[in-house]
């Protein structure tokens, strides 16, 4: 059994083999829920959630990420939509459509630029 008599704090890089939460599961006494981290060959922080035509980025991404890497993917609500983004600017994405009342979920994602990029290949 896992128990945390307090919280860690580093100010620096943390590598590991496998990273995941674990916590009592809610519905099964006596179990515990496992999740992994996605992982990929960058450092990057997302947002998701659902608009009618304009995305809202969180403020700290003018200077948190790098513009040039952002990713948009939508998925319409109700009925085909054909979306496309139209413009990204310093605090929104702009999203639009033939269609005259659109409705989507959103998962956008950047790349952070406040820290170095990953070397995915380190010699041992």
């Amino acid at each position: 059994m896992i128990k945390f008599l307090s919280d860690v704090n580093i100010n620096g890089l943390l590598e590991a083999i496998e990273k995941s939460f674990s916590i009592k599961h809610p519905l099964k006494p006596g179990f515990r829920l496992v999740y992994g981290v996605v992982e990929g060959p960058e450092h990057s922080v997302y947002i998701r959630g659902n608009s009618t035509g304009v995305i809202h980025l969180p403020e700290d991404w003018k200077w948190l990420v790098d513009c040039d890497t952002i990713t948009v993917q939508l998925t319409p609500t109700g009925k085909a939509q054909s979306l496309y983004v139209d413009s990204i600017c310093d605090d929104r994405i702009i999203v639009k459509s033939r269609a005259k009342n659109i409705s989507f979920y959103y998962y956008v994602q950047a790349t952070r630029k406040d820290i170095p990029k990953i070397q995915t290949l380190k010699e041992e």
